[in-house]
């Protein structure tokens, strides 16, 4: 018996020596240290050259509660969750950040996927500032006369950009019906389409505009020629003048269908930290050192409530934003992308990762992570 003591006692040593050199081989990797920022706060700032760092405690926030977050997530790398990047910006400064990725680091462009709604959005509101376009009741199919758009009905004559921005343009689109590898996802069709832009224009309608949530990447890419017709130049470019550079962000991809139109709906490549300056940009409400990038009034009309989400709980839909319950909103992609703004917090937390489709634990993950950690690292 005694032996058979000893030997239970080895095996469970042998476990807990495995368990605990594990432990040290991720922390090693990913350590709290390193997630956990250093620095001062040192006053106000843009961050247009480069972010500044500061300890939590700077900017009221418990560096012992940001430090469980780190460990939580050793802890889902182990379950092949895969999280790519965390980066937390309070008060303007990064109070945290790491990277998990072998693939994705500090200075590699992460695809965004459908966060590039939320810039699409951007510049269809800087263009109504800047006089290109008259406001968001402006009708969509007025911008193609040279189309012969099929099944032209009252109702589709009546879609506005509005509709368009609230995914409430009642065309018929099955997106998030199937997983975006069946053949009767939509989005997959209108992908392998010959023209992306007259392919949305001709769905049949479904629904009176303004009445019906339907999440449609479609009617994003026409926002995007949209924005190429009425101002004389892609969507991308015009996103370089007026988001880009002034806000310092200098490396970024951002495709083009075959027929020249910047993908408005996905495609999107950005570096993490300068996903955070978008994010930064719209807590500011659309200033960035001096200048007015994007109108308050588009920033505030674009985090409202227009329309409730049919597919997450709670959820609503704002200008091609996600607006949550708690009242803050967030850009969201494909596979666990997140730029989520806190206006009452002053916070900007960014996430990266490469969740499987379809898995609803992994992708409530990035909200959970925030509820249960960021936000009651808040003191």
């Amino acid at each position: 018996m005694k032996k058979y003591y000893k030997i239970i006692a080895l095996a469970l040593f042998s476990i807990i020596l495995v368990c605990s050199c594990e432990k040290e081989n991720e922390n090693t990797l990913y350590p709290s240290s390193a997630f956990i920022a250093k620095g001062e706060y040192t006053g106000d700032y843009w961050p247009t050259e480069s972010w500044r760092t500061c300890k939590p405690e700077e900017v009221g926030m418990n560096s012992e509660k940001l430090k469980e977050l780190n460990e939580e997530i050793l802890l889902l790398l182990k379950l092949h969750i895969d999280i790519h990047s965390v980066l937390i910006v309070k008060d303007g400064y990064i109070v945290a950040e790491q990277y998990y990725s072998d693939k994705y680091g500090i200075d590699s462009l992460q695809p965004v996927y459908s966060c590039t709604k939320s810039l699409t959005s951007a510049l269809i509101g800087i263009a109504i500032d800047r006089k290109y376009l008259q406001d968001e009741n402006t009708l969509m199919t007025g911008f193609f006369p040279e189309y012969k758009i099929e099944n032209l009905t009252d109702d589709k004559q009546k879609i506005t950009l509005k509709h368009m921005l609230t995914m409430s343009a009642g065309l018929d689109w099955h997106e998030l019906d199937y997983h975006y590898n069946d053949e009767r996802n939509t989005f997959n069709q209108w992908v392998s389409s010959s023209d992306r832009v007259k392919f949305v224009l001709d769905r049949q309608m479904v629904a009176v505009p303004g009445e019906l949530y339907t999440y449609n990447t479609g009617i994003s890419h026409v926002l995007s020629a949209i924005i190429k017709k009425s101002t004389g130049i892609r969507a991308d470019s015009f996103a370089l003048e007026n988001i880009f550079r002034p806000l310092g962000i200098e490396r970024y991809s951002w495709p083009v269908d075959s027929r020249g139109v910047a993908l408005g709906g996905n495609g999107v490549q950005l570096l993490p930290r300068d996903m955070a300056k978008f994010g930064y940009l719209y807590l500011k409400y659309g200033f960035w050192d001096g200048e007015q990038i994007v109108s308050q009034k588009w920033i505030e009309i674009s985090q409202t409530k227009h329309i409730k989400r049919n597919d997450i709980p709670d959820y609503y839909y704002g200008y091609h934003w996600w607006v949550s319950p708690e009242n803050s909103y967030s850009a969201v992609g494909f596979g666990g992308q997140w730029i989520t703004i806190f206006p009452e917090q002053n916070l900007v937390v960014v996430f990266t990762n490469q969740f499987k489709e379809g898995d609803n634990f992994q992708w409530s993950t990035a909200e959970r992570l925030v509820k249960s950690y960021i936000l009651p690292s808040i003191n």
